[in-house]
């Protein structure tokens, strides 16, 4: 057993824990690990560590989504990945670990009818199985998480990488690598129907009270706009105290306000854009060969129609026609 395995099989005998916890309780029928009760981290702000990430030099804040442009030459062939990689390592442990969002509709969420984790992430993430094994099935293992979770978890060797709408910037790119850009979202305002909120500046002008999630840059920007928040673990959390009056709104990326909105007929979205949330896969820090892998399989999909056909089969009944982003490298 590698030291990478080692390593891993002990975390995995606590998911495992986890996971069986969880299924008592919630009488799932999911095969997939799932922490019932996640750690979420102690620092103020809502940020994913208690001390802000050093930003990557080689990030320009005027275009984070600028990542590591693919090798020459075509993927190698699944199952044949070149010795010594990460993408070799992860081919040896017979598994690509997946950090994936399970509350968030649309992206990534818990189906109750079959217990599967769904949704476009979640296709991003069965991409870049397929590359390296030919298959996703049986060689990718998906890790519910929540958004504070992304970083630490990547960090610690948890998971292989992060598909969890999960905004490109350069204080990101500090501690993690991002893949080039698989879907342009931008953050906005949900309200209920008939509400007088239609800007955010009209709910902090009025004292209102507006949800979002920890270790997220939607909280980011309302703590800098002076918004008064609750701070909660995830979108779903957000959803509940919305519906039981407990908040006034709900901000973050139009995509997963979407989501929330089919789970809510008395509620929508509102306001111009607040931001630019480019999403990206999450990779670790370093991991340039995987990075440039990664990319490759991305392209790969805009060019032959793959990204098209899953967005048309995921987002575009909610969220309208919409055409692959255009990849951009350093």
């Amino acid at each position: 057993m590698t030291e990478r395995s080692a390593r891993r099989s002990t975390r995995w005998l606590l998911l495992a824990v986890a996971a069986s916890l969880f299924a008592a309780a919630c009488g799932t029928t999911s095969e997939e690990p799932f922490a019932s009760n996640p750690t979420t981290d102690g620092g103020g702000g809502g940020g994913a560590s208690t001390t802000a990430p050093s930003p990557d030099p080689a990030c320009d804040t005027s275009a984070p989504e600028r990542s590591l442009a693919p090798d020459e030459g075509a993927l190698p062939p699944p199952g044949q990945m070149p010795a010594g990689s990460t993408m070799a390592q992860i081919q040896a442990d017979g598994k690509l670990v997946a950090g994936v969002g399970a509350d968030t509709l649309l992206f990534g969420y818990l189906n109750p009818k079959s217990g599967d984790i769904e949704g476009f992430d979640v296709e991003m993430a069965r991409l870049v199985a397929r590359a390296i094994f030919g298959t996703d099935v049986g060689h990718l293992d998906l890790i519910p998480l929540q958004s504070s979770q992304r970083i630490p978890r990547l960090e610690a060797g948890d998971v292989d990488l992060v598909v969890k709408t999960m905004t490109i910037n350069c204080d990101r790119w500090g501690k993690i690598n991002f893949s080039s850009v698989y879907y342009n979202s931008a953050q906005r305002l949900l309200v209920r129907a008939g509400s007088p909120f239609k800007e955010l500046d009209d709910a902090i002008d009025a004292g209102a009270t507006i949800c979002a999630v920890s270790g997220t840059t939607s909280l980011d920007l309302l703590n800098t706009e002076g918004a008064k928040v609750t701070e909660v673990g995830d979108w779903t959390d957000c959803l509940v105290e919305f519906q039981a009056g407990r908040v006034d709104g709900i901000s973050t990326d139009d995509t997963i306000l979407a989501g929330l909105s089919t789970q809510d007929p008395y509620a929508g979205i509102e306001g111009r854009k607040l931001s630019s949330e480019p999403y990206g896969i999450a990779l670790p820090k370093g991991a340039d060969d995987f990075t440039r892998f990664v990319n490759a399989v991305l392209q790969q999909a805009r060019e032959d129609g793959t990204w098209q056909a899953l967005y048309d089969q995921w987002l575009a009944t909610t969220l309208g026609p919409s055409t692959p982003p255009a990849a951009s490298y350093r």
